[in-house]
């Protein structure tokens, strides 16, 4: 079968959405398939701009341009995406090779509207990874009004491509729920979680990790979030719980990744001087092991009222590589689906610092014997739950030749 994936980030992309669908191209190719991606020139977080047409293992990669203004101005923002999905949809169009498929995902958002119609018009069937739902984020997020007209227009494109994908990949149980409720056609919904992207695990001793011995962490305990850093994934009560422990040298909080929210914490830092607040940049594929294992306890973070609207999956590569987790979020989520069947990591809502604050305390008076065997059950359930061999392989076996 001749796939066509159309998307904005794809390999050699650090960010979530790169790294899974990257994974699942090269798969989708060793399982026989041709697959070309036809993406953006523009890098997702950095100034990098990659070749026009490029090859690596096996997928042919092939991008285009288009505005790339930044993401400080949401008006400059939305018009990226706009000229985005249009350069990919002419880009795709006007493909010589036969299709016998088109795939995408949901970023940008609503490229999923422009697959839908490339698959009309090449009378092919059209498959749709849902990795987050707009409007519904964009709404929760602050960013535009439930009740305005982006909002409605943004809704009735939504729902099409929701009734009229062949198929629809959902992450988990709540948007399942969620899509159902839109309109989607329970049978041709596929429901699988994503995996963990670590290319590695270190397993070395604690503090002789590289990028811990690199960047000075000593024997701290380090709170440490990595990934995108967006306006879905609010940091206010992690960052007030790092003002809070101010005075207490034993905690560094790390702030690894990049996004529009980077200035925030920047601003956070210096307005009241933390001392215990760090950042670092995006960290290559390669390496993720080793900037995650310099942790001691890893963050993840859902915003309150976006439960089936999108997926952070960071849990998995801090399980998977044997890191404690710290949820701060609304419940029930599928992170607290996953919070019940382990223990001791830590779990709070939004807004309840002084409770994070008291757990963090008693994490770091923990023994370091306790910490790894939290570490450790972690990674047992990881392999067992969420193996990246077995999910890819779920999602692949959907594809007919």
């Amino acid at each position: 079968m001749n796939i066509l994936i159309i998307t904005q980030v794809y390999f050699p992309d650090t960010v979530s959405v790169s790294q899974h669908l990257t994974d699942l191209a090269e798969s989708l190719v060793d399982s026989g398939h041709s697959v070309t991606v036809a993406t953006s020139r523009y890098a997702y977080d950095n100034k990098d701009t990659f070749p026009k047409i490029s090859f690596h293992n096996g997928v042919k990669i092939t991008r285009v341009k288009h505005t790339n203004f930044g993401k400080k101005k949401f008006l400059l923002r939305a018009l990226n995406f706009l000229t985005c999905n249009i350069s990919i949809f002419v880009k795709a169009l006007f493909y010589r090779e036969k299709i016998d498929l088109v795939f995408s995902t949901t970023s940008p958002p609503f490229l999923g509207f422009f697959g839908l119609v490339l698959s009309k018009i090449k009378k092919v069937p059209f498959y749709f990874w849902v990795m987050d739902l707009q409007p519904e984020l964009a709404i929760s997020s602050g960013l535009i009004k439930e009740n305005s007209i982006t909002a409605f227009f943004s809704r009735i494109i939504g729902n099409l491509i929701i009734k009229k994908s062949d198929k629809l990949f959902s992450i988990d149980r709540f948007m399942t729920n969620y899509l159902v409720n839109r309109g989607a056609c329970h049978k041709k919904i596929v429901q699988a979680p994503v995996w963990p992207v670590s290319m590695g695990y270190f397993d070395g001793e604690k503090y002789a990790n590289p990028f811990r011995i690199q960047n000075k962490y000593n024997n701290r305990i380090v709170v440490m979030y990595s990934g995108n850093h967006s306006y879905v994934h609010p940091l206010d009560t992690l960052l007030e719980a790092a003002r809070v422990l101010k005075d207490d040298d034993r905690f560094l909080f790390a702030f690894v990744g990049g996004g529009v929210r980077t200035a925030d914490v920047s601003n956070f830092k210096n307005q009241h001087k933390l001392k215990n607040i760090i950042q670092h940049p995006f960290q290559p594929r390669e390496t993720f092991h080793i900037s995650i294992a310099a942790s001691d306890i890893q963050v993840v973070v859902l915003g309150d009222g976006q439960i089936g609207y999108t997926h952070p999956n960071k849990i998995y590569g801090a399980m998977f590589l044997g890191r404690p987790f710290l949820y701060i979020g609304p419940r029930p989520s599928h992170i607290e689906d996953i919070y019940s069947k382990t223990e001791n990591n830590i779990s709070v809502r939004h807004g309840e610092v002084y409770e994070l604050v008291y757990k963090l305390k008693h994490f770091a008076n923990m023994s370091e014997k306790e910490i790894f065997k939290i570490g450790e059950n972690n990674r047992y359930f990881a392999l067992k739950t969420f193996n990246p061999e077995c999910l890819i392989d779920n999602i692949v076996g959907h594809f007919e030749k």
